[in-house]
């Protein structure tokens, strides 16, 4: 039986990950640990809380954590944890650091300390900056270029784990960076279950700006087998010559090459519910210094390691709008919880929840 340590995994994706995790491997033992931040909601593990052993941790407190890695010695980890609202980091960057640069640090230290079978550092697409013009997609050979507090300190978290990769060759870690992802159990802050939650009280979808940003969307289930598949690979030794070509080091892409913008999700998901897009979208002001369009290219991952994506978008779209139609009761508490998830930047900068 393998023991795995999924941090993160109250948030989106990382209980998302736990809820495949024991349908693929039914037998496992899962850790799963957060710090309950923000976005981290215990209640995302309710359907399999019996079936874990929760341990609510700060990653980037290197004492704790390794604490945690020899009581439960795990084979593989997967670092999911991190703080990753853009609006939010604009106001509060600090956290945003801790989090995904310094619990960076600290969980590939601790699987240096304690040795594992195979260690997942989850980055993001938005690492790689905004696409110039002209540019088709990211790939693994391009330099990070972050150009928001968020995103910042990702790719601080990302340069400290490709030192690790390559000063400690012993250590099996790889790196992810996926596309925007969408799907049950997202915090109703961001772009698609803001807009759903919104329509189903009665509310317009706000959309910042022209609505033309333009990104790579990805099903939460098809990154979760992406993760997955990356965490079991018999993968190379990292050869030398990795030290001037990144695209060498055991990082992988993971898109389903689905480029949608903004403002055409706003209009299939207000569609999806029946309703007239016009009368229920409404551009509000952008944020300060919003990429305007990032793509990333799966090819390493699909040609190296075989994954492919099973998800349609039109499809995920419509599932992901019945969810939270079923589930009221999960987003609406959040929302009692926390306030109004939607930002109004239209002060002079100083946004305001909607």
């Amino acid at each position: 039986m393998s023991v795995y340590l999924v941090t993160g995994a109250a948030g989106f994706i990382g209980a998302n990950y736990v809820h495949h995790l024991l349908g693929w491997e039914p037998d496992a033992e899962v850790v799963a640990v957060d710090y309950i931040g923000f976005a981290g909601n215990l209640a995302n593990l309710d359907p399999v809380i019996d079936r874990i052993v929760f341990e609510k941790a700060d990653i980037a407190d290197l004492e704790v954590m390794e604490a945690i890695y020899r009581r439960y010695r795990p084979d593989y980890v997967v670092n999911f944890a991190a703080e990753s609202h853009n609006d939010r980091a604009i106001l509060g960057p600090s956290a945003f650091m801790r989090s995904n640069a310094l619990g960076a640090q600290v969980m590939a230290e601790c699987s240096r300390l304690v040795p594992v079978r195979a260690h997942v550092h989850v980055s993001t697409i938005e690492v790689y900056g905004e696409l110039a013009a002209g540019d088709k997609w990211f790939t693994e050979r391009s330099p990070l270029n972050a150009k928001t507090p968020y995103s910042a300190a990702k790719a601080a978290g990302d340069q400290m784990v490709r030192a690790y990769m390559q000063t400690y060759p012993e250590l099996p870690i790889r790196m992810t960076h996926c596309a925007n992802n969408y799907g049950a159990y997202q915090l109703p802050e961001k772009l698609i279950p803001l807009a759903i939650t919104n329509l189903l009280r009665g509310r317009k979808v706000p959309v910042y700006g022209d609505g033309l940003q333009s990104r790579d969307w990805l099903h939460v289930a098809d990154h979760c087998a992406a993760v997955h598949t990356v965490l079991h690979a018999d993968l190379d030794p990292i050869p030398v010559v990795a030290a001037t070509d990144p695209s060498l080091l055991p990082i992988f892409d993971i898109s389903a090459r689905c480029e949608v913008t903004n403002l055409d999700i706003a209009r299939r998901i207000v569609t999806e519910l029946g309703l007239d897009p016009v009368q229920w979208i409404e551009h509000i002001p952008d944020r300060p210094n919003h990429d305007r369009r990032y793509v990333i290219n799966p090819e390493k991952l699909e040609t190296g390691l075989g994954w492919r994506p099973v998800h349609e978008f039109e499809s995920g779209i419509a599932e992901t709008v019945r969810w939270y139609a079923e589930n009221r009761g999960w987003w609406e508490q959040i929302i009692a919880d926390k306030g109004e998830l939607g930002f109004d930047w239209s002060r002079a900068g100083q946004p305001s929840a909607r």
